[in-house]
């Protein structure tokens, strides 16, 4: 590598979480999914592509943000028939979830996803202007499946970090990167165009993304500090959620 992906920097470079540690930390058991080999393995996925001031002195103030978002928010999960309240600092959220965006695609060799989050590093790391991006959320909520032999029932709950590309084909879908950072009952959507699009253009993406069969949650205003999801606006965890994961098998790493 010639230069850190954050900043000029030459190096020294040190291994970068792709999920800040801290969260990490919060789980009692967590397996990383690798999109390359469809496979999950016992481990926590790094890179080595980060300075060690970009780490240690300006993503992780990013990563103890998040973290205390966790503890305040994130870290519950959302039963059926309930809703949701998240209070948050814009800025400091959107930086956070183009942060484990841009890692994740540099870790997994995604180069069109990459090239399009490289253009936010300087606004990740030192915030002030953003280009434009839309941040929406969906509260994912636990349901009941049953047991086609035995007529049994169980609660299954949407205990998970995960970050995705979000395989939507509905209209202008070439013209925009949407990407799902999900925490729990919280699945963020990052919808990220690859040029500045006339409001016309994002008119009619949201239309389609508004009639596809995901849902892609609220749409989160920049100036806004606090969101309000009601039960008529949360999603059952269901099998359709999890497309490639379902067909994923285990790995030693």
């Amino acid at each position: 590598m010639s230069k850190c992906a954050y900043c000029p920097s030459s190096g020294p470079f040190t291994r970068e979480h792709i999920w800040p540690r801290s969260l990490i930390q919060k789980y009692d058991s967590l397996k990383t999914y690798n999109p390359k080999t469809n496979k999950y393995y016992q481990g926590d996925a790094v890179i080595k592509d980060v300075c060690s001031i970009c780490n240690n002195e300006k993503l992780s103030m990013l990563d103890s943000y998040l973290s205390s978002l966790y503890d305040n928010f994130l870290g519950r999960i959302v039963e059926a028939g309930e809703q949701a309240t998240i209070e948050f600092d814009y800025s400091l959220l959107l930086r956070s979830l183009l942060k484990i965006s841009y890692n994740s695609t540099r870790a997994s060799d995604n180069v069109a996803s990459k090239n399009l989050l490289q253009t936010y590093a300087n606004f990740i790391i030192d915030g002030g202007y953003c280009k434009t991006v839309m941040l929406q959320l969906q509260i994912v909520t636990s349901s009941r499946m049953m047991d086609l032999e035995s007529g049994a029932e169980r609660t299954i709950r949407p205990v998970m970090m995960r970050c995705a590309l979000v395989a939507y084909g509905g209209p202008l879908a070439h013209r925009f990167c949407i990407r799902m950072i999900a925490i729990n009952s919280f699945w963020f959507y990052l919808i990220i165009p690859y040029k500045d699009e006339p409001p016309h253009i994002w008119d009619e993406l949201l239309h389609g993304l508004s009639d596809w069969a995901t849902p892609t949650g609220i749409l989160i205003e920049k100036t806004s500090t606090k969101l309000f999801v009601p039960v008529e606006k949360t999603t059952y965890f269901h099998s359709d959620l999890l497309g490639s994961l379902l067909s994923a098998t285990g790995q030693k790493k």
